[in-house]
């Protein structure tokens, strides 16, 4: 049967890339947020050891959705249920395939009451997981992991094998219906054999003298009875078949009418989330502009600050220098005014000297006058 799968593609490397299965099932293993680092990891040391092809193949791994990462933690935590639910959608695909023959009408449903159980059971434990993944909410993860389960018994061989290795990276959807609707456009032929004889010995018959005794009536009707009863039970069959037929149809319609609403719901949170980046790298933008800024203001503070600084040392210095030389000439003034004092005193004394020798010279002139006398 054909499948759609989202994102299943990737899930492991081709054979072309020689890459450490083990690694790579390690990847799957990781908690979600871990997965991106890991992988990256894993390539970057691929790319260092020369395996260029290895790391980018291991590159071009898609991170799982919530709903991927539980499928595969499902796969490889209950491997045995897991396992159990591949057979229910094979013996599901078979019951498909035979729904139009003599009681398969009985085994679809059955065949889909045990399908569905193994989903119910796996969707019980599917919780713990996604808290552990750090999805707590029973949304869309959960509803996606739902439809992911019911899609197996229409999933491809390459989807299955992914999914049983633990490696799916999207959700798995159910596969194409035309199949199956191709059951109902013919009539299975359950008339039981010696039937159709029996109506043509019927029709041949032209004449009859009397009726056939009581119990050769009832063993005629017999088979008629017996095509009836096989008739009704083929609509009632065909009916229940059309109706599961249906149901998946709506199902299929709901689940991509639910896609397309969640992806203008993406696309609209998408725009949001660039809107809003483009608003904080605005206002970070801005604030890188007012920090360039302030430290300019503050740089240009600091500067006026030293400059303050080494103009009131200046002052200082000259103030103590003023006052130095103030002191300097008060007492340069002192000396001075005690040399003049000591000048003026010679200069008297001088003068009295000069007195005393004019009046020494006068008396020696009037003792020589004397003398010559």
């Amino acid at each position: 049967m054909a499948s759609r799968t989202k994102g299943t593609r990737g899930g492991g490397p081709p054979a072309a890339a020689v890459v450490d299965e083990d690694e790579v099932d390690d990847l799957y293993k990781k908690p979600l947020g871990d997965f991106t680092r890991a992988r990256d990891d894993l390539a970057k040391r691929l790319r260092q050891a020369g395996d260029k092809a290895a790391a980018a193949r291991v590159k071009a791994l898609r991170r799982p959705t919530a709903a991927a990462w539980t499928l595969n933690q499902l796969a490889r935590r209950y491997p045995q249920r897991m396992e159990a639910l591949l057979d229910a959608g094979e013996r599901l695909r078979e019951a498909q395939q035979g729904a139009l023959a003599p009681g398969g009408a009985q085994e679809l449903r059955e065949a889909s009451q045990g399908h569905r159980a193994i989903v119910n059971e796996l969707l019980r434990a599917a919780p713990a997981l996604f808290a552990e993944g750090g999805y707590s909410e029973k949304g869309n993860p959960m509803d996606r992991l739902r439809d992911s389960l019911l899609a197996t018994p229409t999933a491809s061989a390459s989807d299955l094998e992914l999914l049983a290795r633990g490696r799916v990276s999207g959700e798995i959807e159910p596969g194409d219906l035309s199949d199956m609707l191709g059951l109902l456009r013919g009539r299975p032929s359950e008339r039981p054999a010696g039937a159709d004889d029996e109506e043509k010995a019927d029709r041949g018959r032209k004449t009859r003298k009397a009726e056939p005794p009581p119990k050769r009536r009832e063993a005629r009707k017999a088979p008629e009875k017996q095509r009836r009863a096989t008739e009704e039970r083929d609509s009632k069959d065909q009916r229940s078949v059309k109706e599961h037929a249906q149901e998946a149809r709506r199902a299929a319609e709901e689940r991509e009418k639910k896609a397309r609403i969640e992806a203008g719901e993406r696309e609209k949170k998408a725009q949001l989330a660039a809107e809003r980046r483009a608003r904080k790298e605005r206002l970070a933008a801005e604030q890188r502009e007012q920090k360039a800024q302030l430290a300019a203001a503050e740089q240009e503070r600091d500067r006026a600050s030293r400059e303050a600084g080494r103009a009131a040392r200046e002052a200082d210095r000259l103030t103590r220098e003023a006052a130095r030389m103030g002191r300097a000439a008060e007492k340069a003034e002192e000396v001075a005014r005690a040399a003049r004092k000591r000048a003026d005193e010679a200069e008297r004394k001088a003068a009295e000297a000069q007195q005393k020798a004019a009046d020494s010279a006068g008396r020696l002139d009037a003792a020589e006058d004397r003398l010559g006398r």
